[in-house]
């Protein structure tokens, strides 16, 4: 004997009351080409975004002394990502995220973009 609903059963009808709700409720909800306008408007500051990267690593190293983790954190100038470095007990780099290799790929793309930019002008 199985449970399933057969392909051809219908379902009960759903009471006015649910279906008012649910109605208010989509027409409560914004709609998603507004809320899609709202986030494509917003614009950064690549200043601002820079000195808050920095800001925040250096917040983060001080707590990092504090806690003595050889742990740094820092701000790549070309790619402005943020770069975690943990050193052994003799100040060795242990690991870097990103390693160097991916840093050096990162400067690279950068380079080319410069390139392509400089070409179409």
């Amino acid at each position: 004997m199985s449970n399933d609903i057969p392909p051809g059963a219908s379902r009960p009808p759903t009471p006015p009351a649910v279906q008012a709700s649910r109605v208010a409720e989509a027409q409560s909800r914004p709609h998603p080409a507004a809320e899609a306008k709202a986030t494509v408007e917003k614009k950064y500051d690549p200043q601002e975004v820079r000195r808050t990267l920095e800001e925040t690593s250096e917040h983060l190293n001080q707590q990092m002394a504090r806690n003595k983790r050889d742990l740094s954190f820092s701000v790549d100038d070309m790619t402005n990502t943020v770069v975690l470095t943990v050193k052994n007990r003799e100040g060795e780099v242990v690991r870097q995220i990103p390693s160097e290799t991916a840093l050096r790929v990162a400067h690279n793309i950068e380079n080319m973009k410069g390139l392509m930019q400089d070409q179409k002008s």
